[in-house]
């Protein structure tokens, strides 16, 4: 059964603005289930994983467009980027908008030929995993997270024990009703295919088996400032590989980076970003934590229930076809810490995340500090395992991450 993503409500919008509308992501996140899904009669659907396509794109790209003539949907746009400069032209014959839509799950590679030859023309949308609205059909009814003292609660409640399967599990479409030995063979065909048809085409590395042990001290690392000399411990490799592989890693949609937030007022504030996995799942199969038990007792469990909550409240975001402000608080002395920051409508909206049941008003003391710096704060919150709305203040509101 077909489940509706949220971004679906913002392409008729985005077709209307731009010419060339582009679904990047990691591999089977749904991009073209999506765009098929929408796809009108007329537009004709490539996938360049189709030889006869692909080798038409690369030899004569006039000619590919003859035969597949606007309106056009094209899947694998990575595997030609040749294409691009022949889209260029096509889009620019008329002013007809959303006459071209691609998809590719190789982003360090697609931005390339973009910024070349469609940048004005092209919106991209970051599709990730489902995110909860979507796990439960409610996609369209999702918005951009932002702390409210009413939350309202839209989606399927679960408790501790089933919260916890979900974190585990991981969100990709085709995994989410899958038992753990498919969900084993799935995240380990995710990877082998990641790393021999992204990694080893498009980014000249060799050593497949060290960017697999890369991307386990990534996932060992998940909800945690990134600290490159001890990634490159876990790793065994240089500094200078993994900034290299970290790039490699966030463009290919597998890691996502929390920018510490810094004001021109002090210098007290850290620079360096925190580091998370845009799926535990993913991140939990990569550490090895074999049962949604074992995740809840392990030593990380705090990081990964933080990294559930900052990719589910990107998600709620990037699926409405935003790019968010987002960021974390912390002082040098790393005596004040605020877990997220969310920046829009002119105001800095606090968010503490806990695992607790049992929030207090002790969990937001930091959210003093910052009205020192003179910035405006909008209703803070605190997202934990609690089974009721509580309220820590007269503008900060403790609720579950199923009230997002």
């Amino acid at each position: 059964m077909y489940l509706e993503r949220t971004i679906q409500k913002e392409i008729p919008n985005l077709c209307k603005n731009f010419k060339v509308i582009m679904l990047s992501g990691m591999r089977q996140v749904g991009k073209s289930t999506l765009f098929s899904h929408l796809k009108e009669s007329e537009r004709k659907h490539i996938n360049l994983d189709d030889f006869d396509f692909l080798d038409l794109a690369e030899n004569a790209p006039s000619a590919f467009f003859r035969q597949n003539p606007l309106p056009v949907f094209i899947d694998e746009i990575q595997r030609s980027p040749k294409l691009f400069q022949q889209i260029k032209a096509e889009v620019d014959k008329n002013e007809k908008y959303g006459q071209v839509w691609i998809t590719g799950s190789q982003r360090f590679s697609l931005m390339q030929g973009v910024g070349e030859s469609l940048a004005g023309r092209i919106f991209e949308v970051h599709l990730m995993p489902f995110s909860l609205y979507e796990r439960q059909n409610l996609g369209l009814e999702q918005e951009p997270y932002l702390p409210r003292l009413d939350p309202e609660t839209k989606l399927a409640t679960k408790n501790t024990e089933e919260t916890w399967k979900v974190i585990w599990q991981g969100a990709w479409p085709r995994l989410i009703d899958k038992n753990p030995k498919e969900r084993e063979q799935f995240f380990e065909a995710f990877i082998s295919t990641f790393l021999e048809r992204d990694i080893r085409t498009l980014s000249n590395v060799e050593r497949l088996t060290s960017f697999r042990k890369f991307l386990v001290a990534l996932a060992s690392r998940t909800g945690q400032e990134l600290r490159i000399n001890k990634l490159s411990e876990i790793a065994g490799i240089t500094d200078v590989t993994t900034k290299r592989w970290l790039s490699i890693a966030e463009a290919a949609g597998i890691i996502y980076f929390l920018p510490g937030f810094y004001s021109n007022l002090t210098k007290t504030l850290t620079k360096s970003p925190k580091l998370y996995m845009t799926d535990t799942g993913l991140a939990a199969y990569l550490c090895g934590i074999s049962s949604p038990d074992e995740l809840a007792s392990d030593t990380n469990a705090g990081a990964f229930f933080e990294t559930f909550v900052v990719t589910e409240i990107l998600k709620s975001y990037r699926h409405n076809a935003i790019e968010p402000k987002l960021f974390y608080y912390r002082d040098s002395k790393k005596q004040s810490e605020i877990d997220l920051l969310i920046h829009r409508d002119g105001k800095y909206y606090p968010v503490e995340i806990k695992m607790s049941s049992h929030p207090d008003i002790h969990m937001i003391k930091n959210f003093s500090e910052l009205e020192k710096l003179g910035l405006k704060i909008g209703t803070g919150s605190v997202i934990c395992m609690t089974e009721n709305i509580k309220y820590l203040s007269d503008s900060v509101v403790a609720h579950s991450l199923w009230d997002l």
